[in-house]
């Protein structure tokens, strides 16, 4: 979920005005593109359209995570979000309109990353009640706030289980000679 964090505290959370996919992708795509780290040629708005013609991207009730791959770029992940409180026709498996669309630009080096990151969102709907939560919000800035919980929420669920041990040591006594035994020479 850094990568959502990252882009939440850089101010790329947006209303959506527009209620179509293809414009969802379009004015997120452009945002993308104004990030100075991702080169202007990259194409971003056709390559999620491209990898939407493959399979829709709605990942769960209302959330959506279309997405551009890129080759041959050493970059890092970025990603910004759209919300629109009465939702998109997203054409997703269940019907449902999707609220919040996460779009995202990956190198193709950073593949285990996007995985990291799908898998930390997945586990924040679950965790969270899913989109439920942010639907009751009246405010672009309450949206953003329910996120940042949810970023918390899978940050404090990943820390790992430590736990004290206690070790007794004890030390052993130096070996004595075995008087029996013969003199060993050339030690």
């Amino acid at each position: 979920m850094r990568i959502l964090l990252e882009a939440l505290q850089a101010g790329r959370l947006f209303e959506l005005t527009e209620t179509s996919k293809k414009g969802a992708f379009e004015f997120l795509g452009r945002v993308l593109e104004a990030i100075p780290e991702i080169p202007d040629d990259s194409g971003v708005v056709e390559a999620m359209l491209a990898r939407e013609g493959l399979g829709n991207t709605a990942i769960a009730e209302g959330v959506a995570c279309p997405h551009a791959r890129v080759d041959g770029i050493t970059a890092d992940i970025y990603c910004a979000l759209g919300w629109s409180a009465a939702g998109l026709d997203y054409e997703a498996g269940d019907g449902k309109p999707v609220h919040l669309v996460i779009a995202y630009w990956i190198p193709d080096c950073q593949r285990v990353g996007f995985l990291k990151e799908m898998s930390g969102l997945a586990k924040a709907i679950t965790l969270t009640g899913g989109i439920e939560t942010l639907r009751k919000c009246d405010t672009l800035g309450e949206v953003r706030h329910g996120l940042l919980d949810w970023v918390s929420l899978v940050q404090s669920a990943e820390l790992p289980d430590v736990r004290a041990r206690m070790l007794r040591l004890t030390v052993k006594p130096p070996c004595e000679p075995d008087s029996t035994s013969e003199p060993r020479e050339g030690l």
